[in-house]
């Protein structure tokens, strides 16, 4: 998974807000279980994206 994944989240968002549906509190969620791209974890530690692997799925954060 890359950041485009990312984009096409944050697009969905945009149209869910356009309609007036309020986004203000969504975050955007990955998940993979052949793992990330190193930007997307960086969007993760930014708090832009939750990223849920097989350990988080099955073991909890």
């Amino acid at each position: 998974m890359d950041l485009g994944h990312l984009e096409r989240l944050r697009r969905i968002l945009h149209l869910l807000d356009a309609r007036g549906v309020d986004t203000t509190h969504a975050t955007p969620a990955c998940s993979s279980g052949a793992g990330f791209s190193p930007e997307l974890r960086e969007a993760a530690a930014r708090g832009e994206v939750l990223l849920v692997d097989p350990e988080r799925l099955y073991r909890g954060s």
